[in-house]
């Protein structure tokens, strides 16, 4: 890849004079730009160019030995230029099939002159070692060792670890003989080579087994390496099934074409229905969401219209399951790799609604031994449903499974027949995972309280039975300022601005260390014209307006115009808002929701609770920060690759139940009052070391004895940290 600078440079000039091949770079990019880790377009692209030449070399050079026709990359030589040798891979592949690898792609013939030697270089010593030659077992190693350095250079963000392809497989297939399996956004082909693998391992004849397991992705880069890991030396006279087709495009009637490599005939085949469906599904970001505009509006408008729709923020990889619905054989079996947010979130809410209108989900789970994407901080669970039998129509109780054991552990195959059939049984053995088992009638309970997916992976079943109300009751609830460019409107110190422009602000959770906090930062406030500053001489205020006027923000729009809200100025910020307690909306390792004294203005990474009339904020402020609220707030978000627990104000606003405050009489309020006084008088801790303390211990052992709960401490605590650690496991 050292020639990566100098090949995108070729790029670019040849881009700057052709207007075909600029419109043909503008759309690869995008549509697959978000996919790649990078955002230069010519460096993705020319990293991949010199990939699929090296493939295509060393792919050909090994074929030889099953193939003579295969002997045509001999022809190429010092003296061939790209595109004659392109024209030799064209031929290769109406002969001998693996267009996906031959093929060519956009602007593959654009090499300058030292790439175009190393690469004939790299030929050249193919020819001399032979590697065609070379036993079976490191021929495999070659293709595996191929795969691995293009996922890693080009696609590297997101490619699922073999193990958990493996498990995955395992959970999915049914008859491992005759069933047909399908992965649809295939990537890198760990899925589909783990299938045939599978098949294989199981003695299905090698002709059965590739007709059994079909691959498909919409980018020919993925599709190349797909095809890669899929081929082995002794499956090359069989033909793959692997296909370019976008996964919102596949119907049972889709045509899919293939070549034979032995006779080199092009057939076709009806995709049809398969008896199992296994996909990492992609991981979009907001910004790539506009490529996939039409697909979505399809299956938006296929969802039932007595249900809720997704909603916009939803993950492009909410919509695939239930695209591919008309693909599974009733009964048939979908697994997925998606990101848990899910798990939180209210598209997550939806997402589940409709998935159990069409499926029966199974089984739900996650990680309790750090993040099984280790090169991203992309945290998942893998979900398994069949698709409803409406003949049957019968709905089993759904199994959160906690896999306590690093996938390194669970590497060989025997290790995850075993883990697989725990999981199928629901029986566990030797502290490999943990497996609860909910009806949908009690999970239907949960939602209220926004607990029936993340908290389900622990014991809470205890909360159904406590006094709840909504905090909405007692408190408005709102996000923190935000205004768009945190530079400007919380400078630091040595501003040198008139302090009747200063407010304090309390703007991270860093900034918190007691349960009872000031706000000590600074907001620059300013609601005055510029004419009113300059007249009054308050230069402070208006250099530090004049210090970002003709500023802009990071996608290039003026501040002035990204940063205008009808009535105020651009540069206005209002802190007429006085929360009484926030809750940081990106806990770490420490849960509470503190009290500002005095009441104060808080920033965009807090939720702010807004006492209303009358109420006891003390006595609220207590019981928020019980080890039950605190179960609460940790069950209804959900974890991200730092650790973090991510919680919407939302989320907080529409399910925060608290203990009711009113069923309490004056001396029992003042009971729990009192013994959360030591608190205050401390720093906060992290949750393990929190509930450790013998104040803490004193305080909640009061709440539980003033409401009566039938709850011990000790369950609740052991939920407490349960459930955490799940969440911290991904920082292993």
């Amino acid at each position: 890849m050292q020639n990566t600078d100098h090949v995108a440079e070729a790029l670019q000039v040849v881009e700057r004079q052709d207007a075909h091949l600029r419109a043909e770079i503008t759309l690869w990019w995008n549509r697959y730009g978000a996919e790649y880790g990078g955002t230069d377009r010519h460096k993705i692209l020319a990293q991949a160019n010199i990939s699929n030449w090296i493939g295509k070399f060393l792919f050909a050079h090994i074929l030889q030995s099953k193939d003579s026709r295969a002997q045509a990359v001999s022809h190429i030589t010092t003296a061939t230029t790209p595109t004659e040798a392109l024209d030799i891979f064209d031929r290769l592949s109406q002969d001998c099939n693996f267009w996906t690898i031959f093929s060519g792609s956009i602007g593959l013939d654009i090499l300058p002159a030292q790439a175009w030697d190393q690469i004939q270089q790299f030929n050249k010593l193919l020819t001399n070692i032979n590697i065609g030659a070379i036993e079976q077992s490191q021929l495999s190693g070659i293709l595996e060792a191929t795969v691995e350095v293009a996922v890693r250079k080009l696609r590297g963000q997101y490619p699922t670890p073999p193990t958990l392809a493996s498990l995955l497989v395992e959970l999915c297939l049914n008859d491992i003989a005759s069933d047909r399996i399908l992965d649809p956004c295939c990537g890198s082909g760990t899925i589909p080579r783990a299938a045939l693998e599978r098949k294989l391992s199981a003695g299905v004849a090698p002709e059965q087994a590739a007709a059994s397991v079909f691959a498909g992705d919409r980018d020919h880069q993925a599709i190349q390496i797909a095809t890669f890991a899929m081929t082995k030396p002794d499956l090359m006279d069989i033909p793959l099934r692997i296909f370019p087709k976008d996964a919102f495009s596949l119907t049972p009637d889709t045509k899919l074409q293939f070549r034979h490599p032995k006779t080199g005939v092009l057939f076709s085949e009806q995709a049809g229905q398969f008896d199992a469906i296994a996909s990492n599904l992609p991981f979009v970001a907001q910004e790539g969401r506009k490529q996939y505009g039409d697909a979505i509006a399809q299956v938006a408008s296929s969802l039932p219209s007595n249900m809720p729709g997704l909603p916009k923020k939803a993950d492009i990889a909410a919509y695939l399951p239930f695209t591919l619905h008309s693909l599974l054989v009733e009964g048939g079996r979908l697994g997925i790799i998606i990101t848990n947010a899910w798990l939180g979130t209210a598209w997550g809410d939806a997402f589940y609604a409709l998935l159990n209108h069409y499926y029966d989900l199974k089984y739900v789970i996650t990680s309790g031994a750090g993040r099984w994407f280790q090169t991203s901080k992309v945290v998942v669970n893998l979900l398994i449903m069949e698709k409803k039998d409406n003949a049957k129509n019968v709905e089993t109780a759904i199994d959160f499974i906690v896999l306590k054991r690093p996938l390194e552990e669970l590497s060989d195959a025997e290790a995850i027949r075993i883990a697989a059939s725990q999981i199928q049984l629901g029986q566990t053995q030797d502290e490999t995972m943990t497996i609860r088992s909910v009806s949908r009638d009690t999970i239907e309970r949960f939602r209220a309280y926004g607990l029936g997916r993340t908290a389900q992976f622990v014991d809470c079943d205890w909360v159904l039975d406590l006094p709840l109300v909504p905090v909405r009751n007692f408190f408005d609830i709102r996000r923190g300022a935000r205004r768009g460019w945190e530079k400007m409107f919380f400078p630091t110190k040595g501003h040198n601005i008139e302090s009747g422009y200063i407010r304090p602000v309390i703007r991270s959770s860093k900034e918190i260390t007691r349960y009872e906090t000031a706000a000590n930062s600074d907001a620059f406030c300013c609601s005055r014209s510029l004419d009113a500053l300059e007249r009054d001489g308050h230069t402070g205020a208006l250099n530090w307006i004049r210090r970002f006027q003709n500023g802009v923000n990071e996608k290039g729009k003026p501040l002035v115009e990204s940063l205008a809200t009808k009535g105020m100025y651009w540069y206005e910020m209002s802190a007429d808002a006085l929360a009484d307690l926030v809750m940081p909306i990106d806990f770490g390792d420490r849960l509470f929701v503190a009290r500002l004294s005095p009441p104060d203005f808080a920033g965009q990474r807090f939720t702010c609770f807004d006492a209303r009339n009358g109420i006891d904020v003390s006595l609220c402020h207590a019981l928020l920060n019980s080890a039950i609220s605190l179960f609460m707030i940790e069950g209804m978000g959900f974890g991200r690759g730092e650790g973090v627990l991510d919680l919407s104000k939302d989320r907080i606003e529409n399910f925060m139940h608290i203990l009711n405050p009113t069923l309490l009489n004056a001396a029992q309020a003042e009971r729990i009052k009192t013994a959360f006084a030591p608190l205050l008088q401390r720093d906060l801790r992290e949750v393990a070391d929190e509930l450790e303390e013998s104040d803490r211990q004193h305080f909640d052992d009061t709440v539980f004895d003033v409401f009566g709960l039938d709850v011990t401490r000790e369950r609740v605590y052991e939920s407490l940290i349960s459930l955490i650690g799940i969440r911290q496991a991904a920082k292993q």
